[in-house]
């Protein structure tokens, strides 16, 4: 009785894992990116902030990843998709952040998974742009195109203690080049094309990300920062979460969707970079930063909170049987 019923169960389980949302990984990046914002104002509680979030986190992550590696011609037909295929990598950008949180565990583990996650994030790249060129269509473009080739970024942002300081530095230009390049782009498409069909509305979310992103990775790499830099990221920054917060008045109308995903890691990096910004500015602006973080941040686990239980409370939600 019992060997008929486990490969039942099993097929169940793969069967399940074959509907994981892909986007799930934007939620898994933006629980493990919580922890680390929390850090940087509760120092004394800063490696199990980290370590609680990777954890969730990590979970998270593992679903998707099973989902491909059962599935992996789900791989082809995501990457095929002209918004799912750019959210892909933020899978790869949580296991950065994971990795992170592991360094005062095991620096040989935490820089394994990183170098692990930087290849993936790179491969998964390429197959966005190898796809996307093939049929390239400028109504296609939505603010999660950002994903691929700015959200590299991250690997800047989780790179104290790991080394490859050169190949850092590289992926940081990269990726703030293409956000420089892409936002002008990005916002002639959103201005003057067709509107964004309400599928696809909540990426929206992810315009609040390049510019926050880029000055954290910025920050976390440079010990004396260009005021050039910073006056040009810092109120691009602020600006373009002002612009989301505006924003969820219309996208948390919006029935649930996966997508909802996309709205914590932007405001969880806007709040993360103010935080690291705090730290190397001194006066006036210190202390407009701190504030300013601070909000930003309760907002930021506001969001991450909301999501979550919207997640939980959909996937839990019975469903109907098939006939």
């Amino acid at each position: 009785m019992n060997k008929t019923e486990n490969p039942g169960r099993t097929t169940g389980l793969v069967s399940r894992l074959s509907r994981v949302p892909t986007p799930l990984g934007g939620l898994a990046l933006g629980i493990a990116s919580l922890g680390g914002a929390w850090s940087l104002i509760m120092p004394d509680q800063s490696q199990g902030l980290k370590l609680t979030a990777a954890i969730i986190a990590a979970i998270l992550v593992l679903k998707v990843v099973l989902k491909f590696i059962l599935h992996p011609h789900l791989i082809r037909e995501d990457l095929s998709h002209p918004v799912v295929s750019s959210v892909m990598p933020t899978c790869a950008m949580a296991i950065m952040v994971i990795a992170s949180a592991l360094m005062p565990i095991s620096e040989f583990a935490a820089r394994a998974l990183w170098v692990a996650a930087v290849v993936t994030h790179l491969i998964l790249l390429v197959g966005f742009i190898t796809h996307r060129a093939r049929d390239f269509d400028i109504e296609h473009m939505v603010p999660s195109w950002f994903v691929p080739p700015v959200g590299i970024i991250v690997a800047a942002v989780t790179s104290p203690g790991m080394g490859f300081e050169p190949l850092v530095n590289i992926l940081f230009v990269f990726g703030l080049f293409c956000y420089f390049v892409k936002l002008p782009i990005m916002l002639y498409r959103l201005i003057f094309k067709s509107t964004i069909p309400d599928a696809a509305l909540p990426t929206f979310a992810i315009m609040g990300a390049p510019a926050s992103l880029s000055l954290a990775g910025y920050l976390t790499i440079t010990d004396n920062p260009s005021l050039i830099m910073i006056s040009i990221l810092a109120p691009l920054a602020i600006f373009m979460t002002a612009m989301v917060y505006m924003a969820f008045i219309k996208l948390l109308r919006l029935p649930f969707s996966p997508g909802y995903a996309a709205f914590t890691f932007p405001m969880v990096i806007g709040a993360t970079a103010l935080l690291k910004l705090e730290g190397k500015v001194d006066g006036v602006f210190a202390d407009l930063f701190h504030q300013l973080g601070r909000i930003e941040l309760w907002v930021a686990t506001a969001i991450v909170t909301y999501v979550a239980i919207r997640y939980i409370v959909f996937y839990l939600k019975p469903r109907p049987k098939m006939a």
